[in-house]
């Protein structure tokens, strides 16, 4: 058999490391619990999934699949927030005795520019990190998106969002711009800078003062006044301009998202809603692996019958590591989820903390 077929995998989506919702506190013993098993390879651990029991061994990969890290909506806009809640747990990661594989998603797409760009030494402990702009594994040479083999199935791995219309339309958008100018992105890093930071509020008052109060007090003066005194003027309204407008931007920019965030949905609304389009699915495996939309669950689309068998691709979703447990609809959203894959089949677990796993379904 092939080393694929042996191995088992472990698959982790939106994070949100940054945000203020993040789990970081539990995201961060569930990678230590990883560590353990990396570390006693002879002492499996064992959990209950219905009828079945299954043996968590060592993962050959895990993958990381989007919004690892809030780049959209950080903690009071900030991004130095998402490096601060970064760092203790991309160290753990680091630390952890398996190859990393990043897929990007759209709260972290700008993460996929490095793709291709960096030249990863491999980590002390003789592991890699490999980051992938979209999807994994990569399209073959005639574009078609093949998965790979684990046991006697085949999966593929990507974000979600590309089943989103609108989010799809906005990353492709945003992809393109930011080839030349990524005018949010940009804001966002003038915003970061510490003066900025630190006193747009106050500049934008200053700002405008020096507007309105300008132009409605001493407008005849400006007009009587020379080139340089109004070129003056012009140079420290457009100095305050330029600290305040990226502040309102990144604040706004959170606004809007937090009001316009989709609900969680399951892997079953994702398809019947039409988010999913059977007509133009070019995926050849037989389970997709996505997140996006925060429910962890599964669901089995009937694609065709052939010699009296049904043939089926299933999707399923790995959850996330924001918020608590919620019913939505009758139907109860687990937060801190994975998927866990072996030679036997696909689990979807949540990590219940001090190295408790609890298994909410079977695929």
């Amino acid at each position: 058999m092939s080393p694929e077929t042996e191995s088992a995998y472990i698959v982790v989506s939106d994070v949100h490391l940054g945000s203020e919702q993040c789990n970081q506190n539990e995201f961060c013993c569930f990678l230590e619990w990883i560590n353990s098993l990396s570390s006693q390879e002879n002492t499996d651990q064992i959990v209950k999934c219905k009828n079945k029991e299954v043996k968590i061994k060592k993962p050959c990969k895990i993958i990381l699949l989007g919004d690892i890290v809030e780049l959209w909506g950080p903690k009071d806009g900030d991004r130095d927030n998402v490096i601060k809640d970064s760092m203790r747990p991309l160290s753990l990661l680091t630390s952890v005795g398996c190859d990393k594989i990043y897929v990007v998603g759209n709260h972290d797409y700008s993460l996929g520019e490095l793709e291709g760009k960096i030249n990863w030494e491999q980590l002390c402990n003789e592991t890699e990190l490999d980051i992938y702009d979209s999807h994994y594994p990569k399209k073959d040479e005639n574009g078609i998106a093949h998965g790979f083999n684990i046991g006697n199935r085949s999966y593929f791995f990507l974000h979600g969002h590309q089943f989103d219309k609108e989010q799809a339309v906005l990353a492709y958008v945003s992809h393109l711009i930011g080839e030349l100018w990524n005018p949010l992105n940009w804001f966002q890093v003038l915003y970061n800078i510490p003066f900025t930071k630190k006193h747009w509020k106050r500049n934008f008052v200053i700002f405008l003062g020096l507007v309105f109060g300008g132009k409605y007090l001493m407008w005849s003066a400006f007009l009587q006044s020379s080139f340089w005194i109004t070129a003056i003027w012009a140079i420290i309204t457009g100095f305050f301009a330029f600290s305040s407008i990226p502040g309102i931007v990144a604040h706004t920019q959170k606004i809007l998202y937090e009001s316009t965030n989709p609900r969680d949905k399951t892997a079953e609304e994702v398809i019947t809603d039409e988010y999913y389009k059977k007509k133009k699915d070019t995926i050849q495996a037989d389970v997709v692996v996505f997140g996006h939309t925060h429910f962890a669950s599964y669901y089995p689309l009937e694609l065709s019958e052939k010699e009296g068998q049904k043939k089926k691709k299933l999707f399923v979703n790995s959850g996330c590591w924001v918020g608590t447990d919620e019913d939505i609809n009758g139907k109860m959203r687990y937060s801190n989820t994975f998927i866990y894959i072996d030679k036997g089949g696909a689990y979807i677990m949540r990590w219940c903390g001090s190295g408790k796993i609890d298994c909410i379904d079977v695929v």
